[in-house]
Order: C-alpha cells, then structure tokens, then sequence
C-alpha cells in the first residue's frame, strides 16, 4: 500500500518517544482516510466559504508586523494558508513548483487570495528584503531538510529546513509563531526565537499525541539523517 513502508519505519524510531508518554501510535488506515479528506475538502471546497474562528486574536495582531510562521502536515494545511491570507496578512508560504505543469496552474489557483497566489518558490536572496519589508514568511517545518540544522523531534533527531536559522542570523528581532486549523478553529501562538525548532517540535509533539492521526509526515522520510557539509 502507498507508503506503507515509510510508515511503518516512522513508526519503528518513534516507538520510544510515545511509550514514554504513555500514547498509543496511530494506525495507517486512520491516517490515509483522514489525509484523503482534507484533501478533498482543499480540492472541492470554495475556502472562502469556509468560516475559521480565530482562537488567539492578540497573536494574529503581532503576525500583521511580519515575522516567521511555522506549521506542519497536521490536519488541513492548505485551508490554513488560505485563511492567513484572507485575515490580510503579509504571507509568503514556502512553494515547490510541481509536475506536471498544468496541476502546477491549477495549484497555484487554489493558493490564490484576490486573485493574488500567496505560496510561491522562495527566492533566498531577496528573503531578508521580504522580511524588511514587513512579510510574514511561512513554511512547513516538519519536512526533511538539507543541511546541518539538527533538532530532535519524537525522540529522534531530524535535519531542518535552515531558512528561519538564516533569517534570525541577519534579522535577530524577527517574530516566529506557529498555527495550525483544528476543525473550524485557527490556533496560533507566538514562540521565542532563541532555540525556535525545540519549540516549535515540542509545540507539535504535543498536538501528535493528542491526536496522531492528525499528522500526515507519518508519510515521509522525516527521521533519516545525514549529515551534510555546511554551505
């Protein structure tokens, strides 16, 4: 079954963490279906339509200055974009671009506020100026990154994507939240930028033992690191 491998080895290294607090792993088939149906719900729904209720309005207030937005493959994260967008935040969401081309249209359609796409390819070398200017760069933190950026994460340590390391290294006094959408509930909070990955997974952590099933990077190849040179 589709990635039932990765699954299953996910499963295998994170053993520890959830015997340790006493939690019980989530079941692939209760992953899949709830995966296919937040997937479902970004391809048919119109989101503008969808009505979210913000739960931390003082957050969202500081987040309209601008900063680093950190999130996860936890639960409707397409929905979420779409929704910082509409509150008028400044969001420029991390993008890969996708093949073939036309679902790279397509999908850059649905991540259209006003006809403006607010999850576009990151250009490193006008990343600082997007922060200078007051922009809100946000991304998916729990995907296997590509440097010496090492954190732990369920009880094993994990490569991190380096982007927010070097924007804090050039702009020290950048803000760094992270959110998610449970249900019709748009969670936020605000973590401290010194050690921001060690909050940001124990901020996660939490919301996988709360309901495992929720997060869809049980999917990918999260806890095989290497170590690679420094660039």
């Amino acid at each position: 079954m589709w990635k039932q491998a990765v699954f299953s080895r996910n499963l295998l290294l994170t053993k520890p963490f959830f015997e340790k607090a006493g939690a019980v792993q989530p079941r692939y088939n209760a992953v899949l279906k709830n995966m296919i149906g937040d997937v479902l719900r970004f391809v048919f729904c119109n989101p503008a339509k969808e009505k979210i209720t913000v739960a931390q309005n003082s957050v969202l207030e500081e987040m309209r200055s601008g900063g680093i937005f950190l999130t996860a493959h936890y639960g409707n994260h397409e929905l979420l974009g779409y929704k910082l967008a509409e509150l008028g935040l400044p969001l420029n969401a991390v993008a890969q671009e996708q093949k073939p081309a036309f679902f790279d249209k397509w999908l850059q359609k649905k991540r259209s506020f006003k006809g403006k796409c607010f999850a576009q390819k990151v250009q490193p070398q006008r990343l600082l100026e997007f922060i200078d200017n007051g922009g809100l760069f946000a991304m998916l933190a729990d995907q296997r990154g590509r440097s010496d950026c090492i954190s732990e994460f369920l009880g094993a340590q994990v490569l991190c994507n380096p982007l927010p390391s070097f924007i804090l290294e050039h702009r020290s006094n950048t803000q760094v939240f992270c959110g998610h959408i449970q249900q019709s509930t748009l969670f936020l909070k605000k973590i401290p930028a010194q050690n921001f990955y060690a909050h940001y997974h124990s901020w996660l952590e939490n919301l996988i033992l709360e309901n495992p099933e929720k997060w869809y990077g049980w999917f990918h190849n999260r806890f095989q690191v290497e170590i690679h040179c420094r660039f």
